[in-house]
């Protein structure tokens, strides 16, 4: 729910202005500021604050902050980072609603400038006032023809685009990207060291926006998980899609992340099976993004899904997107026959009628064949997207632009137009048409047009905002200290209804002797003190009578004093050996970022060589658990392969989620949990954990 501090209609929509360091020197920021709103002809009230001026480009100039009037939507402060606090109180006698602070020397500087932030933070807290920054390039709204910035930036076209950055650098080098494909931003945010308003209020707000279509952004971290969490689940709500680059993944790309804008840039893992499971599109570069965001605002989702069309004129071109489609597992259709006998009326006989149609270069000599194909492939009920490849011939095939343009205009199917190595001459014409989607060559289209089609096919049958339910277990609040020993860490599991072995704790061998055991059993010295005990003998199995249970209590006593000699026993657990099944692990960590999150993988060899893990954070409910046990790259073993039955995944599910409300409830007190293996019976006879391991602070 959007608060003062994070309603951010007056910093992005204002109807005043003010500029704090206001200058009529061209060469500084402050002259910047006051010649980008003239340029872009923004239409509200300007003030300037700086006593050496009367006026600065026809802008009337103030002496004194206190000079200013009351309830200014939004203030852009160009001061030293020394300065800001007392401007900052000033602002506020003067009830302004929002502000941007564009100077730097702030925590990506170290420890002072970090202490001059943390003011900042506690300002916009406490005073609820919503601060871009600091360390900004700003802000700009272009379709309102406002901008608070002293970048270059110059409105583009008008799509409903909004982007947010955490680098200045990146954001504009991609609004660049943007322009030379055809698209333009309506929203530009730079967060800037998010002192106040952080990344992802910027999405929470802009996800609201009518004005808005699909949102793009430049992550190197989250900074706070519930922000995060809550903006997307805006974003699904309001049927918004969210592309992000987000970067930091490798130790060192973490690094530099933390050190450009003091941001954490969390467990990359994490991050990842997060986006994933939360249906955010992924890109890996800044093409990849706008790329994205252009298919995303330019092209349709069909109602009925089908697969991809690829239409060219090149044999070579149509090879490179079919392995493409592979790759990015998209299926290139199987055109009807009806579809195929129409393209051999309008194709020369030595074309290719299949998928992907190859028209030849003999389209150059007449170019209506190119909408003849297009409009013919684009009725097959089989494609519900099609890619046009094209090269060079640049005024032959300008004549075809008004019609493929009145194709995308009127189809309820995707149209990509690849043209590539064009003139810039030629580009800018079929730029002016509007609703065309070009990319200029075939694997920046396929790569696009595969993240637009995995978001829509994710998020069918999905209803986001209905209310999830409640817990499957009872809160509670509780703390440990230290290490729970195997025996403790089961009583825990049990408590919220994770089956375990029956089995009991013993401390002398009388206590075997006297108790009535169903074989076979498994004996394993406990511990919080002894790791990997297999590895010393301490865990026997496959004990199946009394005097094998005597002997297996005999050995472990002697192996244990042999290699631990000065370590206690809690004593020897005796379980029952649990039916066989396929071994899953489950485990959690707290994540800085993240807080509590849980890990699942295959495992034996799964976990130990191909590290098929994912983690997300908890809770869960029990579709996200099932969504995470599909994710994992082994998950046909869990269906069942060479003759094995499906395992019972529902209850791995929820004794996914059950662990997951634990981990909440325990809350900071644990660091680490290990359940490993969980044993994963045939369908209908459930899950038992065999072996688990609790570490608390």
């Amino acid at each position: 729910m959007l608060t003062k501090t994070n309603d951010l209609s007056s910093m992005l929509s204002p109807k005043s202005i003010a500029v704090i360091g206001a200058s009529g020197d061209k060469r500084k920021i402050g002259y910047k500021l006051v010649s980008n709103l003239k340029e872009i002809g923004y239409e509200g009230k300007v003030y300037l604050v700086n006593p050496r001026y009367e006026q600065i480009e026809e802008y009337p100039c103030y002496q004194n902050i206190t000079d200013l009037p009351l309830n200014i939507d939004l203030v852009l402060v160009s001061v030293s980072s020394a300065k800001v606090m007392e401007v900052l109180e000033q602002l506020n006698e003067r009830q302004v609603r929002s502000i941007i602070i564009l100077s730097s020397g702030y925590a990506e500087t170290g420890e002072a400038g970090a202490k001059l932030e943390s003011e900042i933070s506690k300002f916009s807290l406490e005073k609820s006032i919503p601060i871009c920054g600091p360390n900004t390039i700003g802000v700009a709204n272009f379709k309102e023809r406002f901008i608070a910035s002293f970048s270059s930036l110059k409105p583009a076209a008008d799509d409903s685009i909004a982007f947010v950055t955490q680098s200045g650098a990146l954001g504009t080098l991609s609004y660049t990207l943007s322009k030379e494909i055809g698209i333009g931003f309506h929203y530009f945010v730079s967060s800037g060291n998010e002192a106040g308003t952080d990344f992802f209020d910027y999405i929470h707000y802009l996800a609201g926006r009518q004005d808005v279509k699909v949102i793009g952004g430049y992550l190197e971290g989250a900074r706070d998980f519930n922000k995060m969490d809550h903006a997307i689940k805006a974003c699904h709500e309001n049927k918004k899609p969210l592309v992000l680059m987000k970067v930091g993944n490798s130790k060192k790309g973490a690094e530099a992340a933390t050190s450009h804008t003091a941001s954490i840039a969390g467990n990359a893992e994490i991050y990842e099976n997060y986006l994933e499971l939360n249906n955010i599109v992924r890109v890996s570069d800044e093409e990849e993004l706008t790329d994205t965001l252009a298919v995303f605002t330019k092209t349709v989702n069909p109602e009925k899904l089908g697969g991809v069309a690829l239409v060219t004129q090149s044999g070579g071109a149509g090879i490179i997107m079919t392995d493409r489609c592979e790759e990015r597992k998209i299926a290139v259709s199987e055109l009807a026959n009806s579809t195929k006998m129409k393209l051999n009326q309008v194709l020369p006989s030595f074309a290719s009628v299949k998928n992907p149609v190859d028209m030849t270069a003999q389209v150059a000599q007449s170019p209506e064949m190119i909408i003849d194909t297009v409009e013919i492939t684009l009725q097959d009920e089989n494609v519900d997207s099609l890619v046009l490849y094209l090269q060079m011939t640049d005024e032959k095939f300008l004549t075809i632009l008004p019609r493929l343009s009145d194709i995308a205009k009127s189809s309820n199917k995707r149209l990509i137009f690849c043209w590539s190595g064009i003139s810039e001459e030629t580009k800018e014409k079929v730029l002016k048409h509007r609703d065309i989607c070009w990319i200029p060559n075939p694997t920046r289209a396929i790569n696009a047009l595969s993240n637009v089609r995995k978001y829509y096919r994710n998020n069918r049958g999905i209803e986001y905002g209905k209310k999830e339910k409640t817990r499957i277990t009872d809160e509670k609040h509780l703390k440990i200290n230290g290490t729970l020993n195997e025996w403790e860490s089961k009583q825990l599991l049990k408590e919220y209804g994770v089956t375990v072995p029956k089995g009991k704790m013993i401390t002398s061998i009388r206590d075997l002797e006297n108790e009535q055991w169903t074989f076979p059993l498994v004996m394993k010295a406990v511990s919080s003190k002894i790791e990997h005990k297999s590895d010393y003998g301490l865990v026997e199995l496959n004990i199946n009578s009394h005097e094998k249970a005597s002997r297996a209590y005999k050995r472990i006593m002697e192996n244990k004093k042999a290699c631990h000699p000065t370590r206690e026993l809690d004593g020897i657990l005796v379980e029952e050996m649990a039916p066989v099944g396929t071994e899953v692990i489950v485990g959690a960590l707290n994540d800085e970022t993240f807080g509590p999150s849980i890990m699942l993988g295959m495992g034996g060899v799964f976990v130990e060589l191909m590290k098929d893990v994912v983690i997300h954070p908890a809770p869960l409910n029990h579709y996200q658990a099932l969504k995470m046990i599909k994710s994992l790259k082994n998950y046909q073993v869990l269906e069942g392969v060479r003759n094995k039955s499906r395992v019972d995944i529902e209850v791995l599910a929820e004794v996914i989620v059950r662990i997951s409300e634990m981990i909440i409830d325990l809350g900071d007190s644990i660091t680490e949990l290990d359940i490993n293996p969980i044993i994963v019976h045939e369908k209908g006879k459930g899950v038992t954990a065999v072996d688990a391991l609790i570490i608390g602070k």
